[in-house]
Formats: structure tokens, sequence, C-alpha cells
């Protein structure tokens, strides 16, 4: 019986992956190649033209520049110059328990674990440029890890670690950390990890457009069909990466659903 259901789910897996999740990446793919890039000019002349009518009007554009901030950020850890960032504040820890394997012999089971403690975002708003000065609003509140950020720092910090969890967490969003019960526990250290866009690193923007304050902003789109990419990859890359995706969907897809299939024909057969 249990073979039949873990048989089912592989192949409910494997059709979600090479069919939903493909045609997904492949809709994103479309999209970004539909959308022609953009100046910053046609951009404040499409939302000009439609302010009489419609305030709150919005467009899907994609548009490129170069990252910038509204004021000066530095990341707490590394004191770096960045456009934007994320730092998180995470404790590093381990529980060891005993147990017996299928002979009955005693071992020791060690397990590891990461929580977050904290997260700090930069305050400043994120900026695209383009090469006149011209300059975008790129929404960064509340759109669920949708920004591609590069990881600039993953450092464990093994020393002190109380102080530095006390320290290192001081305005930050604060999470509690999980206790571990077990034969064993222990504190390894604290990671402190920061993700940034570089400060004038090249960006490729695919959002909507709108005008709030005199100041051109892009946002997730509000249909919640069409993509929302910020990144420094190229439009090539993006591509590249979409069309990989689709090939690891289909291949994983396929995969999943043959095994699936093999374990639900072997739990029937017994």
């Amino acid at each position: 019986m249990a073979l039949i259901i873990i048989g089912i789910i592989l192949v409910a897996l494997g059709v979600y992956l090479a069919v939903f999740q493909r045609a997904k990446s492949a809709n994103v793919a479309l999209e970004i190649q539909a959308q022609p890039t953009k100046t910053y000019e046609e951009v404040k002349e499409a939302l000009d033209a439609m302010q009489d009518y419609d305030p709150n009007y919005r467009e899907l554009v994609e548009f490129k520049g170069f990252a910038d901030s509204s004021q000066p950020v530095v990341t707490p850890y590394s004191n770096q110059k960045v456009a934007y960032y994320i730092a998180e504040n995470i404790q590093v820890s381990e529980t060891s328990e005993e147990y017996r394997d299928s002979q009955g012999n005693r071992k020791i089971r060690t397990t590891k674990h990461e929580d977050k403690l904290s997260e700090e975002e930069s305050n400043a708003d994120l900026l695209v440029k383009d090469n006149s000065g011209n300059e975008i609003v790129i929404e960064t509140t509340g759109v669920n890890g949708k920004i591609d950020l590069l990881t600039t720092l993953d450092r464990l910090d093994r020393s002190n670690t109380e102080a530095h969890r006390r320290n290192s967490a001081y305005n930050f969003r604060r999470y509690d950390a999980p206790r571990y019960n077990g034969t064993g526990y222990r504190i390894i250290g604290y990671k402190m990890v920061e993700k940034t866009i570089p400060l004038h690193s090249a960006m490729y923007v695919l959002g909507e457009a709108y005008m709030m304050a005199g100041k051109i902003y892009i946002g997730p789109p509000k249909d919640g069909k069409s993509p929302y990419i910020v990144t420094t990859k190229s439009e090539e890359q993006l591509l590249k990466s979409k069309q990989s995706s689709q090939t690891a969907s289909l291949v994983g897809g396929l995969a999943c659903a043959v095994l699936g299939l093999v374990l639900f024909i072997v739990g029937i057969a017994k």
C-alpha cells in the first residue's frame, strides 16, 4: 500500500514539473522576449498621457539601467557601499541524539540547524538610472523574494557568540530561534549574511510602471500573472536560465513520473 501511495505522489509531482512548472518558465521567457526595452522618456510619456484619464494607470514595461539609491547605503557587517541590501543574522547549532539501528546497535546522529534570528533591509529607495541620470524607483517591500540579490557576504563567527547575537540583532527585524532537545546541544556560532545589489551594477527590470507623487515607480503587476523581475543579470542570461529551467523541469518531471509508475505497478503486484 505504501508503494502505491508513494507512486501516485511521484506521478503527480512529475506531471506538475513537466507540465505546469515547465509552462511557467516558458511563459516568463515569452514575456521577456515580447516586451521591448523602453527608455525613460517613453515610460514617462505613456504614463503622463494617461494621468488625466486614470491617475492609477499602470503599464507593464521592460527597463534597463544602473543601480543606485536615494541616499547612501552601507551594509551593516562588511561596511560596503551598495544600492540595496538584506542582512541576516543566523544562529548555527547542532544536536546529537542516540538511536539504535536496525541491528540494535547504539549510534549517535548529529543534526545541524540554521535558524534566522534577525533580518534588516536597507531603508533607502532602490533606483535604476539611465545614462542621462533619469531615475525610476523600484518596489522592494513585500515582494516575496522576487528581487534577484547577490550573496556578497556569508561568514560564520564562532567567537563570543552571545555578545555577537545581541549586538548584530539590534535594530533588526527579530525572529525567535527554536530550542532543540536532544542528547547534546551546542551553538556553533552566528552566521552573518549580506545579499545585495552592488552600486552602479547593470540592472534589468520587468514590471508595472506607475506614477506616484511625481515619481515613476516599477512594481509587481497587480494581476499576479505577469512576472516581476529585478536582477543584475542581462536579458540574454535570463533567457538562458529560463531555458535551462524548462529542460530541468521536463527531465525531472519525466523521471518522477516513470519512477512513480514503477512503484505503483510493484505495489499492485504485491
